[in-house]
């Protein structure tokens, strides 16, 4: 199963199972941030049928789909996405994607907006270019033109991203910009930008619980949409990242039921969008709890590394023993347990699967740590 981590969710079960009770069975989930393609540099790889059967095993209705990195060009990668959404067009949205560098991007676009995509995504990193790129405005007018959606992915390495999202949304009103992984590049600059422009959304594909909490609580619940990254991040793994998140940061089961799926079809469908309410501000995280902020740390520091490349049985060992209770924590020894037996279970499969194979088991014990509001 291509999906990466598809297997090890079982890790997570009940942190999923808890957070959709809370949620409602019933919410319609729409992840909007998945991938096919067989030709990423990175090694991993997707069909739709696997991505669908993902949708299935975390009780998901719907995802949009676009294609992975594609060295030598984008037309048929595009044509695939395209036959997918055809074969379950109750199931699949698809966004074409292009390069500015390769021949006449805009042809490309508007022969996918014909098709039926509902918009385009950009990766300005593994495409290496600036969202400054002259040809980038008349990729963005083009979609606005349908009211659809530019996904843009916004991790590491992306020089004056945010600066240069906002600017799109503002001149592009029609457009819906989305910030791909919590808009983690930037996110610290884009609150004043969030509040003003209601055409500014943010995904949740990432998974580092500082980052997702500072995510719900400066940005208007409105303007987030729940994303998952397949195959990269598996469903129940994102969903349950997702749930404890807005928990944890006050959000109602009403507004987080609009970001897992109704808001983000709304933007793929060109309709309006529903406002959810200001950002919340930092002030109902609760007090800082010493001993879940060092685990905390050493499974940050255990999951990075990981995916480095690197040994992360130093600092699995430091985020199991930092999960010791002393009298003044006992009110959370609760949520210690749970940290330490998922911090164990990933120690486990560390040593009898390997470190990627322990990596569900640490982000969930990572998510507990980072959530201690949230019943464990």
């Amino acid at each position: 199963m291509p999906v990466r981590a598809l297997e090890q969710e079982d890790d997570v079960a009940a942190l999923h199972a808890a957070g959709v009770a809370w949620l409602g069975a019933d919410a319609q989930w729409l992840d909007v941030h998945t991938h096919i393609g067989h030709h990423d540099p990175d090694g991993l790889e997707a069909d739709p049928e696997e991505l669908v059967e993902a949708l299935d095993l975390a009780g998901q209705q719907a995802a949009c789909v676009f294609p992975m990195h594609e060295p030598d060009g984008y037309a048929q990668a595009n044509a695939t996405v395209r036959d997918a959404a055809a074969r379950w067009p109750d199931r699949l949205s698809w966004l074409c994607r292009v390069s500015p560098h390769q021949e006449d991007p805009g042809a490309e676009v508007a022969r996918c907006l014909d098709a039926g995509a509902r918009g385009l995504k950009l990766h300005p990193r593994s495409d290496s270019f600036a969202m400054d790129h002259p040809a980038i405005e008349g990729l963005v007018a083009q979609v606005a033109e349908r009211r659809g959606v530019v996904l843009v992915h916004a991790g590491r390495g992306i020089p004056e991203l945010g600066a240069h999202a906002a600017r799109l949304a503002a001149d592009h009103p029609d457009a819906r910009i989305i910030l791909a992984h919590a808009g983690i590049s930037d996110l610290g600059l884009l609150a004043d930008a969030a509040a003003a422009l209601p055409n500014l959304l943010f995904d949740t594909s990432w998974w580092q619980p500082a980052d997702m909490l500072m995510l719900f609580t400066t940005v208007p619940p409105g303007r987030i949409l729940y994303a998952s990254d397949m195959p990269y991040g598996p469903p129940k793994l994102a969903s349950t990242i997702f749930l404890r998140g807005v928990r944890q940061a006050g959000w109602t089961p009403e507004q987080a039921r609009e970001a897992a799926g109704p808001q983000a079809r709304r933007a793929l469908m060109g309709e309006d969008l529903v406002d959810l309410g200001p950002a919340l501000g930092p002030e109902g995280l609760g007090p800082r709890v010493l001993s879940f902020e060092r685990a905390a740390a050493y499974l940050t520091a255990a999951v990075q590394g990981t995916f480095r490349g690197g040994d992360p049985t130093e600092a699995y060992a430091l985020a199991r023993l930092a999960c010791q209770r002393v009298d003044g924590e006992a009110p959370h020894a609760a949520h210690l347990e749970a940290v330490e037996a998922l911090v164990a279970r990933a120690q486990e499969l560390l040593e009898t699967r390997g470190a990627m194979d322990a990596v569900t088991a640490a982000m969930g014990a990572l998510t507990v740590a980072g959530t201690p509001g949230v019943p464990a």
